[in-house]
């Protein structure tokens, strides 16, 4: 089978199923991967299905059988991100999805520089061409910008990076219900306030560090997710041998 693959959310995919693709699509299949009528392609649905699919021409696929699928993780990470100047959020969409976080909340905060945003389309493209290309199963849903009071309203069983904390992601990381949707908060260039910190003490979520040095915001997401999804394997994986 080739290893081309493909989400497609704008139709319900079922064996037997012609499906006619969208211009985007088109571009992807026969422009960036060459691919060529007859190739036997994998269909993913977004919601945990995966099928094998035939190019019939170049503006339809046939859907031939589902696929053996497995679970992208046994975790649930959402990523709550101040938003940051720049194409800085670009590259933290892309990581992030890598990484396999299944939820993006992007937020202002007291310290934010950028307060608004009209990039949401284009970070949940950015976000389905990274499912693609790391072999994911879902794309990470991306939320409308929040407030930080109301991002703290949504967090139930999260964590917030801030550079003076004096416990570590591992010192934390046995109190957290992995069970749960798991939150890493990241805050703005400038960093979180005493207050914000503050109010999400209040909120009973976890003030932690990740390390001596002093990292940026961008830096600060991707190594907080690649962290906390080595403790969530790591974790899983004694589970079963238990």
């Amino acid at each position: 089978m080739s290893e081309i693959r493909l989400f497609i959310t704008y139709n319900e995919i079922y064996p037997g199923k012609i499906v006619q693709l969208s211009k985007e699509d088109k571009k992807y299949l026969f422009n960036v991967m060459r691919a060529k009528a007859g190739d036997i392609i994998t269909i993913l649905n977004g919601k945990g299905k995966s099928f094998h699919a035939k190019i019939i021409d170049r503006g339809a696929l046939e859907i031939l059988n589902e696929a053996n699928t497995t679970r992208d993780t046994y975790y649930n990470l959402v990523l709550c991100q101040s938003l940051l100047k720049g194409e800085k959020m670009d590259l933290i969409i892309q990581k992030a999805t890598e990484i396999g976080v299944s939820k993006i909340i992007p937020f202002t905060s007291e310290r934010s520089i950028v307060r608004v945003t009209s990039k949401l389309e284009r970070w949940r493209k950015i976000a389905k061409e990274a499912a693609e290309q790391s072999g994911r199963l879902t794309i990470p849903e991306i939320e409308a910008v929040e407030t930080f009071n109301n991002l703290l309203k949504l967090v139930d069983n999260g964590i917030l990076f801030w550079e003076r904390a004096t416990q570590s992601l591992s010192d934390v990381f046995l109190n957290l219900n992995t069970s749960k949707p798991i939150f890493l908060i990241i805050g703005p260039e400038g960093g979180f306030t005493q207050k914000e910190v503050q109010s999400a003490l209040n909120k009973g979520i976890v003030i932690a560090s990740l390390g001596r040095r002093i990292i940026r915001s961008d830096t600060a997401a991707i190594v907080s997710l690649a962290l906390i999804s080595f403790l969530c394997d790591n974790y899983v994986i004694i589970k079963r041998n238990e």
